[in-house]
């Protein structure tokens, strides 16, 4: 097949033959999987200096899964052939099908001073991205973490790894389920991703997967006394806290016809956050986003000073706290 040559359903299909060809060792796996997925715009738009090479879920999944030993479908065979480097062309799978479309409207409009659709390879590379991303999630086992907070609700974390993850943990609920099962999210139990899922509360189970990466994240700075990690947790927690306002405000209009004011659910929205706070969650500062952006940084300095104290000073660390 000559170059830019393969449509979605080849991709599909060769991710079909992989499997097939592989079997399990398409996925070596210890039970310790990551699943990722970037922020949308409308956050990464509010957060200063933001830089996706730097600050990007996927960037920080790379990092936490090498550090913990985790595997993420980067990591798969499906990955490195199909959706890293498309029919050996050097191309990643949105890459090659933009420039593969870029062509193809050329050559329809080379005489036509028609528009080109810029979009309809993003949902082309979604179509192989999501069939590719049920395969890993229903391979996984054990304990799964996560870097979604913030995600896009039309991409392939939230429309297929999520949803799965509530329809593995209801077939485990009745007793039909494979041999071994995903068990643990982000040090909780599956179950209560389940219930929610049988309840319709999707977003309610969002919720609780993102309060339980920020509280990992967390303590895992603490536990390594790693900047680094503080610095991830004080991002994510951006992220959750500039996604939850924005779900509140289109939930008021949506829902609630403007009855009830925006402000009002935010509110209550931040009554919930500061009780998971007090259960040794965060986040812990609730004002706009440059406000917030402010006190990253001040709590990035004190988490420094503290733990370099900790580490020399143990005693007067504790007076610090």
């Amino acid at each position: 097949m000559t170059p830019l040559q393969r449509d979605a359903n080849d991709l599909i299909e060769r991710v079909n033959v992989i499997i097939r060809r592989d079997g399990t060792a398409a996925l070596p796996y210890n039970g310790r999987a990551r699943l990722y997925s970037g922020a949308h715009e409308e956050i990464t738009e509010h957060v200063p200096d933001y830089d996706h090479n730097i600050h990007s879920n996927h960037v920080r999944a790379i990092e936490l899964a090498f550090l913990l030993g985790e595997t993420l479908i980067d990591n798969t065979n499906i990955f490195k052939e199909v959706l890293e480097n498309v029919d050996g062309s050097g191309l990643n799978l949105y890459d090659y099908l933009k420039r593969q479309q870029d062509k193809l409207v050329s050559q329809k409009h080379e005489d036509e001073a028609k528009p080109k659709d810029e979009t309809g390879f993003k949902i082309e590379a979604d179509r192989v991205m999501r069939h590719a991303s049920l395969h890993f999630v229903d391979s996984l086992w054990g304990e799964v973490n996560t870097s979604v907070c913030g995600a896009a609700r039309n991409r392939v974390f939230f429309e297929v790894e999520f949803p799965r993850l509530g329809e593995e943990t209801t077939n485990l609920i009745t007793g039909i389920a494979k041999a071994r099962d995903i068990e643990i999210v982000n040090d909780g139990s599956i179950m209560d991703i389940g219930k929610l899922f049988k309840h319709h509360a999707i977003e309610t189970a969002y919720r609780l997967v993102c309060i339980n990466e920020q509280d990992m994240l967390h303590r895992m700075a603490w536990e390594m006394g790693s900047e680094k990690i503080m610095r991830h947790y004080l991002d994510v927690r951006e992220y959750y806290m500039i996604d939850r306002e924005q779900a509140w405000k289109a939930a008021a209009q949506e829902l609630f016809q403007g009855k009830v004011p925006a402000t009002e659910l935010i509110r209550l929205d931040r009554k919930m956050t500061r009780r998971d706070h007090m259960a040794s969650r965060a986040p812990r500062h609730y004002g706009v986003p440059e406000d917030r952006f402010s006190q990253k940084e001040i709590q990035l300095v004190a988490f420094v000073a503290k733990a370099a104290a900790t580490a020399f000073w143990p005693k007067a660390a504790l007076r610090m706290s």
